[in-house]
């Protein structure tokens, strides 16, 4: 227990620094002590043992002023590698063929034509040196068709592959758990929950990445991040220009090369939660 004697100009103060502390509120813990079967203080009763002292703190574990409860966040990488696939070519097949060829040659032949022709006359001196026995030989000759071929190379083939290279743009959806931290102390301004102001939110993408390329679910983290900056307490004082270097230190730590992309939606979430202008 803490007890704090101070003036009344310090008392919200005190209020503060103890609120921000995790405090028990005596009221909501007495409530749940009588819905448990608690009737009030016994001066009889035995104390508590210590088994029923490590139960009870575990009962309100997370609200001790000692105690802290936390939260992973849980963020997706995309990785891009290659891989090599087929998408088709082609098979080249040599095959023989037939077809007539029909071509004309003039050819000469030869023949022995054997004529007696009757004769009536006396015999001369020359007819007398070739009276006697003898052979002639006349011998035909003809022409036949010859036919020879030869291969002749008329065309080529050439099968090659060429090789090109393009730059593709990867885009894909990453998933990011994250955590808003919303102060429930006494004092300072109450903001109401994000989802509040979605439709607003929503209606600015609409307006102005509508065709960007990007959807709004990939647009909603820098709406979020806008609304987280204007509901920190340790920017409450300041103006978008003095904002704007920590604000994009932290988003880029998270989000490389980013934050001209996303700045406007930023921005325009830090100013709809805050007011400014």
């Amino acid at each position: 227990m803490v007890s704090v004697t101070a003036d009344d100009s310090t008392v919200a103060r005190a209020q503060e620094i103890m609120n921000r502390n995790n405090p028990v509120d005596l009221e909501n813990r007495a409530t749940t002590w009588r819905e448990s079967g608690w009737t009030g203080y016994m001066p009889d009763a035995a104390p508590l043992t210590k088994a029923q002292i490590g139960a009870e703190r575990e009962t309100f574990r997370t609200t001790g002023a000692n105690e802290e409860a936390r939260f992973d966040i849980v963020e997706e990488e995309v990785r891009v590698g290659k891989r090599d696939v087929e998408r088709g070519g082609v098979r080249v097949r040599s095959y023989v063929t037939e077809r007539p060829v029909e071509e004309q040659v003039n050819l000469r032949e030869e023949h022995v034509r054997v004529e007696r022709h009757p004769v009536n006359r006396p015999a001369s001196e020359a007819d007398l040196t070739a009276f006697h026995e003898g052979v002639i030989e006349v011998t035909e000759h003809a022409e036949e068709a010859v036919v020879s071929k030869t291969a002749r190379v008329i065309e080529e083939v050439v099968i090659s592959k060429d090789a090109t290279e393009r730059t593709e743009n990867i885009r894909e959806t990453v998933r990011r758990t994250d955590v808003e931290v919303e102060n429930l102390g006494t004092t300072g301004t109450r903001y109401s929950a994000f989802e509040t102001y979605e439709p607003t939110f929503r209606t600015h993408y609409n307006s102005n990445f509508m065709n960007s390329g990007y959807t709004y679910e990939q647009y909603l983290p820098a709406y979020r991040y806008g609304y987280s900056l204007a509901t920190d307490n340790r920017y409450r004082d300041y103006d978008w220009a003095r904002l704007e270097p920590e604000a994009r230190r932290y988003w880029e730590e998270r989000n490389p090369n980013t934050w001209d992309q996303f700045k406007s939606a930023i921005r325009q979430s830090w100013l709809d939660i805050t007011g400014q202008r």
